[in-house]
């Protein structure tokens, strides 16, 4: 009798030990998993990093801020004339070059979309 309940109690206590150790082998599985994903956002983070340092950079440069300068401030070295020109005549101007289209005789047409 005390063989029998000393073996329940060895089944008992080896069946814990399993289950425990189950439940620690899928924690640290589920803790490589994060870490791979903390890693993979870790890499696109410094990626995002280096290209902002490089637009820093190149924000930092002189024909930069020139660059910007003129065309969003409008502004003109001395010596230099601004000229405006409407957002109304560019439209207009764009659509009427569009407007004329040219028309071809057969042959030559074909042509053009063959050996362009």
């Amino acid at each position: 009798m005390i063989k029998k309940i000393a073996v329940v109690l060895a089944i008992a206590a080896a069946i814990f030990v399993s289950y425990n150790l189950l439940l620690q082998i899928l924690e640290a599985v589920k803790s490589g998993e994060r870490l791979t994903q903390e890693a993979e956002s870790l890499f696109k983070l410094e990626a995002r990093n280096k290209q902002l340092k490089m637009k820093l950079e190149e924000i930092k440069t002189p024909d930069f801020v020139e660059k910007e300068a003129r065309n969003k401030l409008g502004l003109a070295r001395p010596g230099e004339v601004v000229f405006v020109i409407p957002d109304e005549k560019i439209k207009e101007l764009l659509a009427s070059q569009s407007a004329q289209e040219v028309k071809l005789p057969n042959p030559l047409g074909w042509l053009r979309v063959f050996f362009k």
